[in-house]
């Protein structure tokens, strides 16, 4: 078995390496698509652009629409996102679940 892992290690090791890199691309994109700082950033400026006078009403309430809107999608992501750990954490039906209750001494 060993042996058979470091004679097939020149074809193996590329493809962990590109694997895991894969991995990561994709961990560093959910995290993009998962972090509002950045819409809520550009919010602050647009209201700071409507305080200026730089962006008309009209213009404001368009762009405003579209970062809310991204927000919101943020917002779905990470709640997607959430739930999908969540449901990996569980146990499967089949498997036998067990709850702990714990009563304080002053009720027993």
């Amino acid at each position: 078995m060993i042996l058979f892992r470091l004679l097939a290690l020149p074809v193996t090791a590329p493809a962990a390496g590109i694997r895991y890199c894969l991995e990561k691309a994709v961990e560093f994109a959910e995290q993009q698509l998962t972090d509002d700082t950045p819409v809520r950033e550009e919010l602050l400026e647009l209201q700071l652009a409507l305080e200026e006078g730089r962006v008309t009403d009209e213009e404001y309430t368009q762009r405003e629409a579209a970062l809310v809107a991204r927000l919101a999608r943020s917002a779905s992501t990470a709640r997607k996102r959430r739930v999908r750990a969540f449901a990996a954490q569980a146990p499967a039906e089949d498997e036998e679940r067990t709850v702990v209750i714990e009563i304080p001494e002053e009720l027993e």
